[in-house]
């Protein structure tokens, strides 16, 4: 399976503690490409990028996207996909809520306000994954910005950024994406 987020990376980037078993999460690393990079970088975009990490050879600019902004968007990505499944366990006796001796399991109500925060942090991180491209287009020609960008730089032609919800907008203050953040 190729992925651009290795075990390396989700440590510097994400939330999870460093002593965590990665295991547990690495089968979220793809799920969380393909449902918050794909579809702003575009199949080709993330095709390319795909082939260079896998070939070992990642060009300068896309080195720069990866550590400016795609991982800091993938570390909470993941966590926020793998977080269902970090807080209860499935297995041969059903769904347990994970519990030791030493600790409790946090609520559903903690569990609800953890994803709200970490969903804000993936929006923030989504729209300076946007604003980060469209600002450098002309470095990334195979990137097809289409109803993505919206601020009337080069790169568009008129869509709006994807805002978050409602609650989310304090957040969001982005009007183009040229905005300083």
């Amino acid at each position: 399976m190729n992925i651009l987020f290795n075990e390396k990376w989700l440590k510097e980037y994400s939330p999870i503690p460093l002593n965590y078993n990665l295991k547990e999460v690495q089968n979220y690393i793809k799920i969380a490409e393909q449902i918050w990079l794909e579809p702003i970088l575009g199949y080709n975009f993330y095709q390319e990028l795909l082939y260079q990490v896998k070939v070992n050879e990642v060009s300068e600019e896309n080195s720069t996207l990866f550590t400016e902004a795609l991982y800091p968007l993938l570390g909470y990505a993941v966590a926020l996909e793998a977080l269902p499944f970090i807080w209860s366990h499935i297995s041969e006796v059903g769904i347990t809520l994970g519990k030791s001796d030493n600790s409790d399991s946090i609520t559903l109500k903690d569990i609800t306000y953890i994803e709200s925060h970490l969903r804000r942090q993936v929006e923030v991180r989504k729209d300076y994954l946007i604003k980060f491209l469209c600002e450098h287009c002309k470095s990334y020609p195979i990137f097809n910005p289409s109803g993505i960008c919206g601020c009337g730089c080069p790169c568009s032609d008129g869509a709006k950024l994807n805002k978050p919800q409602p609650l989310w907008t304090i957040y969001s203050t982005l009007k183009r994406c040229t905005d300083l953040i």
